[in-house]
């Protein structure tokens, strides 16, 4: 992918976050909102409940500090990285912010029916759903460009497992009534495009 690719897929994600933000209702959800989030809850099992709860700690700032912590350490002193480990630490700081940042000015108001769970603050983005687009798919992006030559097998195995744990922390907002599916789409339209700001950083070295 070449250098300049990053940042079109980058701008890319800000259209549609954008358009998502122009159409998103303060006031309750869009037909878009219900018919998928209808559709999710729909699922809903005693067991399916136990896996989408078991999403949430993934996203929080313990496991993420420890993340960063491990995979930091993990590109300086396996891979004789240097910049990696920068990036890493700006993309959860600056995901960090954007998330907080744009709730602040969205002010979107939460579902307020049939929450399997307590969550505080604003909707719209998701958190959940931005940093992982951001930090989750950079750790990702990260470890295929080491791995591409090297080891396909783990390279793509890697891209596949970081793609299915970022939607289903995405989904599990939706299933356990938390967050409206455009609350979801915009976080990772979002968190997307700064992580491929990331990306773009780092994709001329070898």
């Amino acid at each position: 992918m070449k250098g300049r690719n990053y940042w079109i897929g980058s701008v890319a994600l800000l259209v549609l976050f954008a358009v998502i933000a122009a159409t998103m209702r303060k006031d309750g959800p869009t037909a878009f909102d219900e018919a998928v989030g209808d559709w999710i809850r729909g699922w809903r099992s005693d067991g399916l409940t136990i896996v989408f709860k078991a999403f949430s700690p993934l996203v929080s700032t313990t496991v993420f500090s420890l993340l960063l912590v491990v995979f930091a350490a993990l590109f300086v002193f396996t891979f004789r990285k240097r910049l990696e480990p920068l990036i890493l630490v700006m993309n959860l700081a600056v995901a960090f912010g954007l998330y907080k940042g744009l709730k602040s000015v969205f002010e979107r108001p939460r579902p307020t029916a049939d929450a399997l769970i307590e969550a505080a603050g604003y909707s719209f983005p998701s958190g959940n759903a931005l940093m992982s687009a951001s930090f989750y798919g950079l750790i990702v992006y990260l470890l295929y460009r080491q791995w591409r030559r090297r080891n396909k097998a783990a390279a793509y195995t890697t891209v596949v497992a970081g793609i299915l744990l970022i939607l289903g922390i995405g989904i599990s907002r939706i299933y356990l009534g938390v967050h409206y599916p455009s609350d979801i789409v915009a976080g990772f339209a979002i968190g997307g495009a700064w992580m491929l700001v990331c990306a773009g950083a780092v994709s001329g070295r070898s």
